[in-house]
C-alpha cells in the first residue's frame, strides 16, 4: 500500500502521531489522546468506553492516496476498518478478472467495514480509495479478541454491531442491484 503524506493541524497531527505508534509503544497519554479524537468518530460514538480505549490500544493509522486498493472482492480478510477522513468506493463484480466491476456505493467518514474477519469468509466486494484518506485499521486477532469482549460483556447493543457489518449488507443488496442491471441492459 502506498501512503500518503498529508498536512495536519497540530491538534490532529498529535493523534495521528499517536496512533501511529506500534501499540506496545504507546503511553497511557497516547491512549488518552486518541481516545478523545476517536470518541468523536461517527463510527465509535455509540460504542463504551471501555470497548474504545481498547481499541486506542490496538489500532492502527493507514494514510491511503487516491486509487489505492485496499482489497479485492473474494480476498480473505486479514483486517477490519473505520473511515476517518476521506472516502473510499465499494465496487461488486461479477467475474473474477474484476472487469465488470461496478461502483455500488461510497463509503465516508465514520463508516466501518471489515467485519468477514470474524469468520474467514470471502471479501463481498472490492475497497479502493475514491480520495486520499484516513483509516483506524485493527487487525484480526484483535479484531476476534475485541468481538468477543463485546459479546460477552453485551456492552455494545446489537443494533450498533448490525449498523457496522457493511458485509452483511452487501450481501442483501447485490443481487438485488445485479437483478436491476439486468433489467436495465436487456431493456
Amino acid at each position: 500500500m502506498v501512503a500518503a503524506h498529508a498536512a495536519h493541524s497540530s491538534s490532529s497531527a498529535e493523534w495521528i502521531a499517536c496512533l501511529d505508534k506500534r501499540p506496545l509503544e504507546r503511553s497511557s497519554e497516547d491512549v488518552d489522546i486518541i481516545f478523545t479524537r476517536l470518541k468523536e468518530v461517527k463510527a465509535f460514538e455509540k460504542f463504551h468506553p471501555n470497548l474504545l480505549h481498547q481499541i486506542c490500544l490496538c489500532g492502527y493509522y493507514e494514510n491511503l492516496e487516491k486509487g489505492i486498493t485496499l482489497f479485492r472482492q473474494g480476498d480473505i480478510g486479514t483486517n477490519w476498518y473505520a473511515v476517518l477522513a476521506g472516502s473510499l468506493d465499494v465496487k461488486v463484480s461479477e467475474t473474477s478478472s474484476h472487469q465488470d466491476a461496478v461502483t455500488i456505493c461510497t463509503l465516508g467518514i465514520g463508516t466501518a467495514f471489515g467485519e468477514s474477519i470474524l469468520d474467514n469468509t470471502p471479501r463481498h466486494a472490492t475497497i479502493v480509495t475514491r480520495e486520499c484518506s484516513e483509516l483506524l485499521r485493527i487487525e484480526q486477532k484483535d479484531f476476534k479478541a475485541l468481538w468477543e469482549l463485546t459479546y460477552n460483556e453485551s456492552s455494545v447493543s446489537e443494533e450498533m454491531l448490525a449498523r457496522l457489518n457493511l458485509e452483511h449488507w452487501l450481501q442483501l443488496w447485490v443481487p438485488h442491484f445485479r437483478k436491476d442491471m439486468n433489467q436495465v441492459e436487456n431493456a
